[in-house]
């Protein structure tokens, strides 16, 4: 009767030590408004200002100023809405108006976007909703 030699599994050639998996850095910035390209902040208007219609509300010195939402689809990241963060991507998020409501989309975000604290694919939105694309905070406002 032969015995075997226990059988061993081949060690790799190279070991390779990688580093842990953290999450990103995504404190909320409340005060966003100095984050907007200034163009976009240009067209904030004052809450007292502010005629009928749609808005992002971005906070500074616990003032509320209101960005415009002019057309029926707006592109929040680098786009129509220009937040200059680099946690921010290019087109991070959609908002699409249709009829009585307004719909935000998260656009394959690496840092996501959140509606009151949510993370989300697809949300329907109302006034006062708080969104947060990546770490950046702002409210969702309809002036009526």
């Amino acid at each position: 009767m032969t015995t075997q030699a226990p059988l061993k599994s081949p060690e790799p050639a190279v070991q390779q030590i990688t580093a842990p998996l953290q999450a990103a850095d995504t404190a909320p910035i409340l005060d966003a408004l100095a984050l907007l390209d200034h163009r976009t902040r240009h067209r904030a208007i004052g809450r007292r200002l502010a005629p009928f219609g749609h808005y992002l509300a971005f906070e500074q010195d616990d003032e509320e100023w209101l960005v415009p939402l002019d057309s029926k689809v707006t592109h929040v990241g680098r786009a129509d809405v220009r937040v200059e963060e680099q946690r921010v991507s290019r087109s991070h998020a959609i908002l699409v108006r249709h009829g009585h409501h307004t719909r935000l989309l998260d656009n394959r975000s690496a840092n996501g976007t959140f509606v009151n604290g949510r993370r989300i694919v697809a949300s329907n939105i109302v006034d006062g909703d708080v969104l947060r694309i990546g770490p950046v905070v702002m409210t969702y406002r309809q002036v009526a």
